[in-house]
């Protein structure tokens, strides 16, 4: 027959602490080996391991800034090409991506002319500083 060990029935702290701690632990292994520092402030930000960037080639109609702006809602990066589009309609894309980019706490950095990349919070955005040959380029 198997021996049987009797084990004492923890009291009501014991069980506190036990359920911390097991939250802890079930923490520690849902978090991925890998974590992001966000350099604003120093707290180790969770990725979530998919990053989704869609880039638009050729936006040509308001449409295609709301389809932008729809997505940078969903978390994803948006890179925009508005060199085909005409001036007026540029810049009315330009201040709405603007607008939505500021209620979504994101970053906006211009790539190229009128090429320009839009990430929203969750993503840490880092741009290298300018080359002497790239800044030769744009003059």
């Amino acid at each position: 027959m198997e021996e049987l060990e009797l084990q004492e029935r923890p009291g009501i702290f014991r069980r506190i602490f036990g359920i911390f701690v097991r939250e802890r632990e079930d923490e520690e292994e849902a978090t991925p080996a890998r974590k992001k520092i966000d350099r604003t402030n120093g707290i180790p930000v969770r990725s979530s391991g998919r990053t989704v960037v869609t880039i638009r080639r050729q936006v040509a109609t308001f449409d295609d800034a709301m389809a932008a702006a729809e997505g940078l809602k969903r978390g994803d990066q948006q890179v925009l090409n508005l060199t085909g589009t005409d001036a007026a309609l540029r810049q009315k894309i330009v201040d709405f991506m603007c607008g939505v980019n500021f209620a979504q706490e994101g970053t906006w950095e211009e790539v190229g002319d009128n090429v320009y990349m839009i990430a929203p919070s969750t993503v840490y955005v880092e741009m290298a500083p300018a080359t002497p040959r790239m800044t030769a380029a744009r003059n």
